[in-house]
């Protein structure tokens, strides 16, 4: 008997890219079943602690991994996970890590209008602007698996469109994303930060 695996997509990014509305969108797409990290760690209490400073939960990694592993290989079709730490998944099991990346100006402004402040707010920009979600995607999976998008001035639909293409080898897979060369985005995001 041949063992089922999934072809599973993780859509990654720091909180407020849109990983969520594209995530949905893909999965609906694809006909593909759809998991939330967030929701799958609380609601099988793979958790170590909840930080209140941080206002989140602290995931055990060993515990998430081994019940992604438990889904991943009873499924058959398409998995598309949606998380900022979809680097979680094991390499084996992973088809593609799609990291949303979006300007960290935008990100600011749609973070402060979801009533984001202090740490909170300060710490995801601060992750957007130096690519962590990218650099932990390429930690865990190498060049090959992680691809980014650039979310900033597209549609979610226009998201999925580049991602199924990305998934049907019909657009490069690639990591080409640098805030921090613009010199005027570092200025702006390091002066709106210091008045959080």
């Amino acid at each position: 008997m041949i063992a089922m695996v999934a072809r599973t997509i993780a859509i990654s990014g720091t909180p407020g890219v849109g990983k969520t509305s594209v995530a949905l969108k893909l999965a609906e797409t694809l006909k593909a079943k759809y998991v939330n990290l967030t929701d799958f760690v609380i609601s099988n209490k793979l958790y170590t602690y909840y930080d209140e400073e941080g206002a989140s939960y602290v995931i055990d990694e060993e515990a998430l991994r081994k019940e992604l592993r438990k889904l991943i290989t009873r499924y058959d079709g398409y998995i598309i996970v949606d998380g900022h730490y979809g680097e979680v998944i094991d390499d084996d099991l992973l088809e593609k890590i799609i990291v949303l990346r979006l300007s960290p100006r935008e990100l600011y402004k749609r973070l402060k209008e979801r009533g984001w402040s202090g740490r909170k707010l300060t710490d995801n920009v601060e992750s957007e602007l130096l690519g962590i979600c990218t650099s932990n995607a390429l930690e865990s999976h190498g060049v090959n698996k992680v691809c980014e998008v650039d979310a900033t001035t597209k549609t979610s639909d226009d998201i999925v469109r580049e991602i199924l293409l990305i998934i049907n080898g019909e657009a490069e897979c690639r990591v080409f994303i640098d805030w921090l060369s613009d010199e005027l985005v570092v200025d702006e995001i390091i002066k709106l930060l210091d008045i959080v």
